[in-house]
């Protein structure tokens, strides 16, 4: 399939992941004001609002990240001719417990965070651990922060090497859509939402990934594609890991990948059309 990459029109990105201007200069606007009644941190939550009581760690309720299905798999081309790949991610939670990140920064402008995880306690409270992970801003349209590489995508050629990766290597992950309703823990409702990944102005980050859900980054998202341009047709492998350095603690470490094989192919007027051969599974 082939279709126009010109940046999608407002309309063509989902609700959930949408900024309207008006909101973003009202946040800002709000965050002057608190920082100017001497608060640091206003957008994501209150200072010491942790997910529960503090307990220690007994038998943690652990989260299981992978991969859901890679879709809408398209080859764009751009106004100057050249051509991106680019497809829908989808991380997702099928483990006992939710993902809880909370972050924290002494000062703002300080881009030293530190980055722990809450585990919900099968007998009550949340026991808590620091991780290697940290944050990076995503500006250009996102406007909040991301983790680093909490997922990695990339195509390789059929003998494995990486030909292209996203140049977005962070992200901001909350539940967007349902995956897995029926496991155990499952809330019927999204729980956790964006408001977790804070704003510049802020010196607290909570984000959550609750069991049975995912958060989806559609196609249409800036940069969700992989430039294409140079390579020949032929057979490809577009992966997708969670977690690729193993910073969170999860229940399975063996299920954090997805994969699915495309056939890219010229068309007689020049561009570029792709098929996919064969999906690895889904988790």
């Amino acid at each position: 399939m082939n279709v126009d990459a010109a940046a999608p029109t407002p309309t063509d990105v989902p609700a959930r992941r949408r900024r309207d201007p008006f909101v973003v200069l009202l946040v800002i606007a709000i965050g002057f004001a608190t920082m100017a009644a001497g608060a640091w941190s206003f957008g994501a939550f209150a200072a010491d609002d942790a997910p529960g009581l503090l307990v220690t760690r007994r038998d943690p309720l652990l989260p299981d990240l992978a991969m859901g299905p890679i879709e809408d798999i398209a080859v764009g081309t751009t106004e100057n001719g050249d051509q991106r790949l680019r497809f829908s991610a989808t991380i997702v939670n099928v483990g006992d417990g939710p993902l809880i990140v909370l972050a924290r920064r002494a000062w703002l402008g300080n881009e030293d965070w530190s980055v722990d995880q809450w585990m919900q306690e099968r007998t009550g409270g949340y026991s808590m651990t620091a991780t290697g992970a940290s944050l990076t801003y995503g500006g250009d349209g996102h406007g909040h922060w991301h983790v680093k590489q909490v997922e990695i995508h990339q195509l390789e050629s059929m003998d494995g090497k990486v030909l292209g990766r996203l140049v977005k290597q962070g992200f901001c992950f909350f539940d967007t859509d349902v995956y897995r309703p029926g496991i155990a823990g499952a809330p019927e409702g999204a729980h956790w939402g964006s408001r977790g990944c804070a704003s510049t102005l802020d010196t607290r980050v909570r984000m959550g990934l609750s069991v049975g859900w995912g958060d989806k980054y559609p196609w249409s998202l800036l940069d969700e594609r992989i430039d294409v341009s140079g390579l020949p047709d032929g057979r490809f492998r577009i992966r997708q890991i969670a977690d690729p350095n193993d910073e969170f603690e999860e229940a399975d470490e063996t299920n954090n990948e997805i994969w699915v094989d495309v056939a890219l192919a010229t068309l007689p007027d020049g561009l570029r059309e792709v098929k996919v051969v064969e999906a690895g599974p889904a988790p």
